[in-house]
């Protein structure tokens, strides 16, 4: 049953993350032509400071999550009601919170861009760009949470997929009949809406016996600011640049911010595919630590770490190999500023590799639910950014900013690896650095030989895409032989896990289950042996789960 739930969100959340990609690269080159660099910059920058203001969540979702993984697996009715009622009242001193935060910015951030884009349209933006959060602060977000913990996140994933299909065809039409920019983003507003009506009847319909107005329980909630504090640090790591740029460059900021937008559009979607994989997994890990299944932790980890690292290998060597064409491409109707920038081409691969990396470790520590933990390393990372990135980004410009971020990436990514192994699943640390090792070398490789690749002519779409099934299928070749070569037995056993999951065959689930057996006890026994050399420390797993 884990399985399947397992398999339906990853297939879910991959079909969402394709969808938002083709959106994410369809829609922002509408908005170029249309509206031009500085319009498209101004949404992009004004995005990324009302990300901060999602900051008086407070970690309610995260910590509502964890909360209830323990709850769902006893299938205790009056508990989870009492945890989401709870969660209720803490969304909707959010949503006030949020709300009033929103209405300071509206007044104050056309100031910083006075001169480059009307204040009447900035102030539109922000407010139709702040209206979906207060639906998920003061409706949607609690359906939510009992949805993805309870491994039914995929319900909310297809709805997803559906608005963001309409969103995108709606706006197109909307855009090609010479509607401003308010209403062609107004659009999302009320797909938005839509999309939480679904949702309200879904989880109504399986789930009668919920009752948000019973005594609420607050206790398993008090993590939350241990979550907050690592949302913070998510926030400023990941969001930091736009907000620097827009302060610190003044005149032709909105410039220099849609350029990093067109980079940073693609960076994102190829994250939110790759994570795709992982961002489903997380309840399940979470019940495994709940119910104290160490073994089959071990496993499972195993083969999604060998899983996750191949693929994230094969998509960031593909995107260094193809990203400057594609940029070319996608900007080559728009003069006002240069997009085409060498330095950004190699630095944005780079920033996703090492991002992603972390991720595995990171789904153990939420799933685990470490976040009072590791909190002041997410600290040091978000320290590392912001001294880092204000250093430099007067002089370096994007380059400042970028240079910040590869700073805390090469700290907090090695830190995760590191945590992982010694307080979560013990003694993957090694076997970890050698198949990052092994990857590297593939990808390096498959680079190398699409240097030197006949390549098809790339003055459009069609030869772009043709050249990225050559590269992707360089890429895909080196890195599956090489992982073949140095971890035969892993490559099998992942092999069996899939049919297995997908239900291909008695026989191959029967085999899946005696090698997944026989390959946990050895790696159990290299953990031991690495873990011995450890100092002994308490995880807490017993009482907080993912």
């Amino acid at each position: 049953m884990r399985g399947r739930q397992a398999m339906k969100n990853v297939t879910a959340n991959l079909l969402l993350q394709l969808v938002t990609a083709a959106s994410g690269l369809i829609l922002p080159r509408f908005y170029l032509l249309a509206y031009g660099s500085a319009m498209n910059g101004m949404v992009s920058s004004v995005g990324q400071f009302m990300s901060y203001l999602t900051l008086v969540e407070a970690g309610v979702g995260s910590a509502s999550a964890v909360a209830l993984y323990g709850p769902l697996s006893r299938k205790d009715e009056r508990d989870v009601n009492a945890i989401l009622a709870a969660a209720r009242e803490f969304y909707i001193r959010s949503g006030v919170l949020y709300f009033i935060l929103v209405a300071c910015l509206t007044l104050g951030y056309p100031f910083l861009v006075e001169g480059q884009v009307a204040a009447s349209t900035t102030r539109a933006i922000i407010m139709i760009l702040s209206f979906s959060n207060l639906v998920d602060y003061f409706f949607l977000g609690k359906y939510r949470v009992l949805l993805n913990a309870d491994q039914h996140g995929y319900v909310v994933t297809l709805i997803q997929c559906l608005g963001t299909v309409v969103n995108m065809v709606v706006s197109i039409a909307l855009i090609q009949m010479g509607f401003g920019i308010a209403m062609a983003r107004g659009v999302a507003t009320v797909v938005y809406v839509m999309r939480s009506i679904l949702i309200y009847r879904y989880v109504r319909r399986h789930y009668p016996y919920l009752d948000f107005h019973v005594l609420p329980n607050k206790k398993p909630l008090a993590q939350k600011w241990s979550v907050l504090l690592h949302q913070v640090v998510s926030i400023v790591v990941n969001n930091t640049d736009l907000v620097l740029l827009t302060l610190f460059l003044k005149g032709d900021s909105l410039l220099e911010v849609s350029v990093y937008s067109v980079y940073n559009m693609v960076a994102y979607n190829l994250s939110n595919v790759v994570s795709s994989f992982s961002n489903s997994l997380g309840s399940g890990f979470g019940e495994l630590f709940a119910i104290h299944e160490e073994e089959r932790l071990q496993d499972a980890y195993e083969a999604y770490e060998f899983l996750y690292d191949m693929l994230l290998f094969i998509c960031y060597t593909c995107m260094a190999g193809l990203l400057a064409s594609f940029v070319r491409i996608y900007t080559s109707d728009v003069t006002d500023v240069r997009y085409l920038r060498p330095e950004l081409v190699m630095l944005f691969p780079l920033l996703g590799l090492l991002q992603n990396i972390r991720i595995p470790g990171l789904t153990m520590i939420c799933a685990a639910g470490h976040y009072e933990e590791t909190r002041w390393r997410a600290v040091a990372e978000a320290a590392i950014n912001l001294t880092v990135s204000i250093a430099l980004v007067n002089r370096l410009g994007i380059v400042g900013v970028l240079l910040g971020t590869l700073a805390s990436y090469s700290y907090r990514t090695f830190d995760v690896l590191f945590y992982n192994s010694r307080h979560l699943v013990k003694g993957v640390w090694k076997r970890s650095l050698r198949r990052l090792a092994g990857n590297g070398a593939a990808a390096a490789a498959s680079l190398g030989i699409w240097a030197v690749f006949p390549k098809f002519p790339a003055a459009g779409y069609g030869g772009w895409m043709a050249n990225a099934v050559i590269c992707g299928g360089i890429s895909a070749a080196l890195v599956l032989l090489v992982n073949w070569i140095l971890e035969p037995e892993q490559m099998r056993l992942a092999v069996l896990r899939i049919k297995g999951i997908l239900g291909r065959g008695s026989a191959g689930t029967r085999e899946a289950g005696e090698v997944g057996r026989s390959a946990g006890k050895m790696e159990n026994a290299e953990a031991g042996r690495e873990a011995a050399t450890a100092p002994r420390e308490n995880t807490g797993t017993g009482q907080k789960e993912g």
